[in-house]
């Protein structure tokens, strides 16, 4: 047996287990991009139709960044599920 084909041999179960779990932490980024763009759209344009002076006071009050915190956190949630779900895929022992 050639040493190329040995090596190859033990490479690729680890590169498909790799590359599998990369098209599904991609395809779900994708998804979820468009999932919270819908979101965003939404949440921006009920906050368009509050009267004036409500508008003024949630703004004041810190209306637009409690939403950013709050985006955020919902956002890093899922980029942390990603990663536990790609190291199952590849077969790390997750804690």
């Amino acid at each position: 047996m050639k040493l190329g084909t040995f090596l190859l041999s033990l490479v690729e179960p680890m590169l498909g287990r790799i590359l599998t779990a990369l098209g599904f932490t991609v395809a779900s980024f994708v998804g979820f991009t468009a999932a919270f763009g819908g979101l965003k759209a939404q949440v921006i344009a009920g906050v368009n139709h509050l009267p004036m002076p409500a508008l003024q006071l949630f703004l004041l009050a810190g209306g637009g960044e409690a939403l950013s915190i709050i985006v955020a956190a919902v956002a890093f949630r899922v980029v942390i599920w990603q990663a536990m779900n790609a190291k199952k895929i590849i077969g790390a022992n997750p804690t």
